[in-house]
């Protein structure tokens, strides 16, 4: 969570620096806004309540979602790294049984205490990294130590940026000014 709020924090930081105002993100105009809660609802729920075939029908789900919004708002600054990132972590998901590949050097800097569960099996969506798991560079290879700290993906940096990039442009938006441009291209 902490790597999403650095996030968000760092997009409202340059929109301001740009002289965007925080009001003018409600003039942002999103298709199916309403599929983001419920991709993210059924990841957690999938991550932390399920498992078997169960678990990848409603990861997968998740991700089709996710990646779907991502297209239908293609054209939105920003959402094409969103779809990239997400995209990238559903590669490296599904050649890897629909588990995260992580580093463990990387998750031993973000608690030792993981590596264990981690090395017994799996622990959430991750998987140990080793020479038997599959674009290990787009795995979770990234130890994020702001609290409550992480390990994080490519995916999720370029995930990031987009949303950065979504943010900032958000701010610097008039009043009606997407929503006109996202109309005609409608």
């Amino acid at each position: 969570m902490a790597f999403q709020a650095v996030v968000i924090i760092a997009g409202l930081v340059v929109g301001w620096v740009r002289k965007g105002s925080i009001w003018s993100i409600t003039e942002i105009r999103l298709r199916w806004l309403w599929v983001l809660p419920v991709a993210y609802i059924l990841q957690h729920v999938s991550i932390s309540y399920l498992t078997g075939t169960v678990y990848e029908f409603v990861l997968v789900l998740s991700y089709i979602s996710l990646i779907t919004f991502s297209l239908v708002n293609f054209k939105t600054p920003g959402l094409a790294w969103t779809l990239l990132g997400t995209f990238l972590n559903f590669l490296a998901m599904s050649v890897n049984g629909l588990r995260m590949p992580a580093y463990l050097p990387a998750v031993k800097q973000m608690d030792s205490a993981l590596v264990g569960p981690l090395l017994a099996g799996h622990y959430g969506k991750s998987v140990a990294m080793t020479s038997m798991t599959h674009l290990n560079f787009l795995g979770d290879i990234f130890s994020f130590q702001v609290q409550p700290a992480s390990i994080i993906s490519i995916g999720d940096i370029i995930f990031g940026i987009g949303l950065v990039i979504l943010i900032q442009h958000a701010m610097l938006l008039k009043r009606g000014e997407l929503a006109h441009a996202v109309d005609k291209h409608a």
